[in-house]
């Protein structure tokens, strides 16, 4: 089976876009790649955020197509991309760190619904992944992975978001209005269709028949045998039954017969731009407010995801606040590329960007006081060094024990050998002098 690196790349756009942000390499990945961040131990490669970008972008076209979204620019889209990789190596990390594993079986289960929804074969997705160099175990591993960060993602939101009974009571007061539900009737018609234009004798021949149909109904056919044996609306097979209908859904003349009837009433000939129509009205729900227990599930369902965005805005600034991340994406006027996210192209590439978290900047500002408390110890050590040479000036000129004079004298250029403050060999020549001076 021969494989063009194109449609395997289109392959792997309809299943495995969740994929890419963790498993740099698997569609685009470049002979030339260089480390553009890391996050703790781990690397995030220039390759690997292209990669998630390029993933991005069709998912942004497939939107663009139905009028939903708008693609962005290539800045935001590689910005997005590389959030997106740091947010799921931090995620992967704290899983692993607080021992959530997953077993073969679910990744086996994985694998094997990926295939199902490409309409693959058993087999073919392993064959396509090695013609393009890809390890199906290290596929499998970028799977357990993926389906690690869910895991661990559902723990945490899932103990961050808990929604009250009193928070769902005090919703549905708030909100009346959104759970008034407008009346509606069951229906039941018989169509006999007329094109607009017909003539006048093409309008009263249907008109005509109509009427012969509803006499037969009120003679006491029954309405559903008359629909399947005159109606010409699909709806003739079920008898006339369109079901429920809401009103500001239907035609406004077909809506004011329908509103006007009682259950188990059949109207007369209705003239609608589609033909004429025999109703019954089966059945009418009167409008209301939907009870609480019956919305409630709903009601949930929104404060949750209202919830879940801000506990896990806040779960990811905790990961960060406590990672060691450093960027160093976008420096190069070459890329022609900017992020909220990296340092301008004017700062050292060492220095941590100071948005990435609270913990970076007490580190950098550690970092700052260790060095300058060691420029203050280099200081005093010169001092020190000057004050034992002029010592040994001064005591020079004054009578003492030349044995207790020596020693010390050793004992200092000693000191100075052990702080790097002089050579092996400027020990040695120093050492020697004394011991001539004897």
């Amino acid at each position: 089976m021969t494989l063009s690196r194109k449609s395997v790349n289109q392959f792997f756009l309809v299943g495995l876009v969740f994929i890419v942000g963790l498993a740099p390499g698997l569609a685009l990945a470049k002979v030339f790649d260089r480390v553009v961040a890391k996050v703790n131990s781990e690397i995030i490669t220039l390759s690997s955020v292209e990669e998630t970008a390029f993933v991005l972008k069709e998912k942004y076209r497939r939107g663009a197509a139905m009028g939903e979204v708008t693609i962005p620019e290539e800045k935001e889209l590689m910005n997005e991309a590389l959030e997106k990789i740091i947010g799921d190596k931090l995620k992967l990390q704290q899983g692993k760190k607080m021992g959530f594993v997953v077993d073969d079986a679910a990744v086996n289960s994985a694998f094997k619904n990926i295939e199902a929804k490409n309409g693959l074969q058993e087999g073919q997705l392993a064959q396509m992944l090695e013609a393009e160099g890809q390890s199906l175990d290290n596929y499998k591993n970028q799977i357990r992975d993926q389906i690690l960060v869910s895991k661990i993602t559902s723990f945490e939101l899932g103990s961050r978001v808990n929604i009250s009974e009193r928070k769902i009571r005090r919703y549905y007061r708030d909100h009346q209005k959104e759970f008034w539900e407008d009346g509606k009737a069951r229906v039941k018609h018989i169509l006999i269709l007329l094109e607009k234009g017909s003539p006048a004798k093409v309008k009263k021949e249907k008109y005509k028949r109509c009427k012969e149909i509803l006499a037969e109904i009120k003679s006491g056919k029954d309405f559903a045998e008359a629909a399947r044996e005159y109606s010409e609306d699909i709806s003739a097979s079920s008898g006339g039954d369109v079901g429920f209908v809401e009103k500001g859904r239907m035609v406004p003349e077909f809506e004011k017969a329908v509103y006007s009837l009682k259950e188990g009433e059949v109207s007369d000939i209705v003239e609608t731009e589609y033909g004429f129509h025999i109703i019954k009205v089966e059945e009418v729900k009167e409008g209301r407010t939907i009870p609480l227990k019956e919305i409630k599930p709903v009601i949930r369902k929104v404060l949750a995801s209202e919830k879940q965005k801000s506990a896990y805005d806040d779960w990811m600034q905790e990961l960060k606040d406590a990672a060691y991340i450093e960027v160093s994406l976008f420096t190069k006027p070459k890329n022609n590329l900017s992020s909220k996210l990296f340092k301008s192209e004017k700062t050292n590439k060492n220095d941590f960007d100071s948005s990435t978290s609270k913990e970076l900047k007490r580190k950098k500002s550690k970092r700052t006081a260790e060095l300058a408390k060691k420029k203050k110890m280099q200081k005093i050590w010169e001092e020190m060094y000057k004050s034992v040479e002029k010592n040994k000036i001064e005591k020079s000129d004054q009578p003492s024990s030349p044995y207790g004079n020596m020693e010390s004298q050793l004992e200092e250029i000693k000191k100075l050998r052990s702080q790097g403050k002089i050579s092996e060999a400027e020990y040695q020549r120093r050492k020697q002098k004394l011991l001539d001076e004897l």
